[in-house]
């Protein structure tokens, strides 16, 4: 009997209350997003696992739930909004569409080793700007996420950065060394100095001008129009694989809690992938983060 009563690990019911507080969230989202200019779509909750195979980093296809349906194909259970979103709009994008803003909602499933009572099953709000590469794009963007941890009564606080500076580094040791907080011998001499300061999170934008001048250029303008009471930015904070990100990349948080409610960042190629050349920038929001 007491087997019957149990769910899988890390999925719940949410009762009377908890839905409640969910709408609630989700419509003030939902209408900031609309006031924003953002129209809605809706993505399926399964698609065929191929298409996604050539880009996604090694975690994120670790964390994608796979089964072979019924006429043998290789399926995977919605794991992440964006790329879905990029195989969804490229088809069908034209000139004239562009720039195209977006959002979506729904349901992610997550298979992760992580830590006891994190749930596999996360709603999610995510909003897009496809077809503009400006700064200005990104301002907006990083301003807006801002803008719904505020409505939400929170204090927002979005570290950024720009992964193509740690591209323009070179090779995968220097990743590794600053993902580890660690020098390793694979570091190139000529980056040991720059790689160092990184680390101890020392460096300045004049410290990377040199090895990324249109990096350090973006992120000097997105810096000089943004407070720095709400946004930082973190040169040190670098992805242990880069995934699909070609830009800037930040992580939203709340009332100085270090749990973070929301990502995004810049993928000026992912479009590209599907079959339409189409900068793009976005952030997803886990909606019961924002507690």
């Amino acid at each position: 009997m007491a087997a019957k009563l149990r769910y899988p690990t890390g999925v719940r019911p949410l009762l009377v209350e908890e839905t409640a507080r969910r709408r609630r969230v989700e419509s003030r989202f939902v209408s900031a997003l609309e006031r924003a200019g953002f129209a809605e779509v809706v993505l399926p909750i399964i698609d065929y696992a191929e298409p996604y195979a050539p880009f996604l980093d090694h975690n994120t296809t670790k964390q994608s739930y796979r089964f072979v349906d019924r006429e043998g194909e290789l399926v995977a259970i919605r794991s992440d909004f964006t790329p879905m979103l990029a195989r969804a709009l490229a088809p069908a994008l034209a000139t004239d569409d562009l720039p195209l803003r977006v959002f979506y909602r729904g349901d992610v499933i997550r298979c992760e080793a992580s830590r006891l009572g994190a749930n596999r099953e996360l709603f999610q709000i995510g909003a897009e700007i496809v077809g503009n590469t400006s700064v200005d794009a990104d301002v907006e963007m990083l301003r807006l996420a801002a803008e719904l941890v505020r409505g939400s009564g929170a204090k927002p606080t979005i570290a950024y950065n720009d992964t193509s500076i740690v591209t323009a580094l070179g090779p995968n040791a220097v990743r590794a060394a600053l993902v580890a907080k660690r020098m390793n011998d694979g570091v190139p001499d000529d980056r040991r100095e720059i790689v160092a300061k990184l680390i101890d999170g020392e460096a300045t934008l004049d410290d990377v001008a040199p090895f990324a001048p249109a990096g350090a250029a973006r992120l000097r303008a997105i810096a000089s129009a943004l407070s720095s009471d709400e946004f930082v930015l973190h040169l040190d904070d670098v992805d242990e694989e880069p995934g699909y990100y070609t830009g800037i990349r930040f992580r939203v948080y709340a009332n100085g809690g270090r749990r973070k409610v929301a990502q995004g960042g810049r993928y000026d190629d992912l479009y590209a992938r599907f079959g339409a050349a189409a900068a793009a920038i976005g952030f997803t929001f886990t909606i019961d983060d924002l507690d």
